[in-house]
């Protein structure tokens, strides 16, 4: 169970973790609750209870599990003690230990519970698996650009940034007069959510996907566009009705950036955990030129969206070729 919660320390670099710890300590440094912060907690929470909830015996190949000389009462035994290996069951504890409300505590075990029985579904279930719905795209980039959509699939800043996605939609059509100023924030909010991954887009390739890709028929800037136009095609539908300029601005610019340390540093990444990258120099410039690009597109003028294709068209030229010289 250590390893297994170990691998959510990638959330400590993670540019939205950021963000979120940065309100909590303006409100403690004011002398206030952290209200604000809540909301964004609660959204990184959500994807987490999927991996959370996992049961500990699914990592357990079926055939060997069906090889035990265990009978089906020992197999039952043996599922309910795998329970106390489930962090899930640890935050239940904690919960009552604190005197959590009991309404709170059954809300939380029913999505809980609903989670677990969710992934387990779709793995037993093949055709239900959300990551075998991306189509196969077409063009000489089409079988790479699909394999990446799924990647960022299994990522939770995907997740988190569908669910702000959703608010910003519900907040502009369900709300009677929604203001006009909130929409490039809540656009530039959901790019925040997938600019991690955009240090890493090699991360979850590993080696053998490194040696797969020099025998592929394509060059260190194809190979790089590919992944920037799964992650492009990701972040438009989030944010198309919301305020595609500013989303795509602050996505592009955080593309930019983010070549540097996914072509020169290695980041490995674990599935259906959060991304992380490298909080300095890498995702401080990161954030302050997605931000500061952001707020000029909005402020200044599609001119400003123009200059971040210009920055994204440089960066692809530039660390496209220092990718060919490193033989990555």
């Amino acid at each position: 169970m250590r390893r297994d919660l170990g691998s959510f320390r990638s959330i400590r670099v993670n540019n939205f973790f950021l963000f979120v710890a940065l309100l909590i300590y303006g409100a403690l440094g004011s002398g206030m609750p952290p209200w604000s912060a809540y909301p964004f907690i609660a959204l990184m929470g959500l994807p987490l209870l999927f991996p959370l909830s996992a049961d500990p015996l699914d990592k357990i190949p079926a055939e060997r599990l069906m090889l035990w000389p265990i009978g089906k009462a020992q197999r039952l035994m043996l599922r309910l003690i795998s329970l106390a290996l489930s962090p899930i069951f640890w935050l239940v504890l904690l919960m009552v230990a604190k005197k959590a409300r009991w309404m709170g505590l059954l809300a939380f075990l029913t999505v809980a519970i609903a989670a677990r029985g969710a992934a387990g579904f779709a793995r037993r279930v093949p055709r239900w698996n959300l990551l075998r719905c991306v189509p196969l795209l077409p063009g000489r980039l089409g079988g790479m650009v699909t394999n990446n959509i799924r990647g960022m699939l299994s990522v939770l800043d995907t997740w988190v940034a569908v669910l702000l996605s959703a608010i910003a939609l519900a907040y502009r059509y369900g709300t009677a007069h929604p203001d006009p100023a909130a929409l490039p924030i809540l656009a530039m909010l959901t790019a925040l959510a997938l600019s991690t991954y955009a240090q890493s887009l090699f991360g979850l390739d590993f080696d053998d996907g490194m040696t797969l890709y020099r025998l592929l028929p394509l060059g260190p800037r194809e190979i790089l566009l590919a992944k920037d136009l799964a992650f492009l095609m990701v972040l438009l539908p989030l944010v198309l009705l919301v305020d595609p300029l500013a989303g795509l601005t602050f996505g592009l610019v955080s593309l930019a950036v983010g070549h540097h340390s996914s072509v020169l540093m290695r980041l490995p990444q674990r599935r259906w955990r959060f991304a992380g990258g490298r909080m300095l120099p890498v995702g401080a410039l990161q954030l302050l030129a997605s931000v500061g690009f952001g707020f000029a597109e909005v402020r200044r003028g599609v001119r400003f969206f123009g200059a971040s294709v210009a920055l994204y068209l440089l960066s692809l030229w530039f660390y496209g070729r220092a990718q060919a010289e490193t033989g990555q």
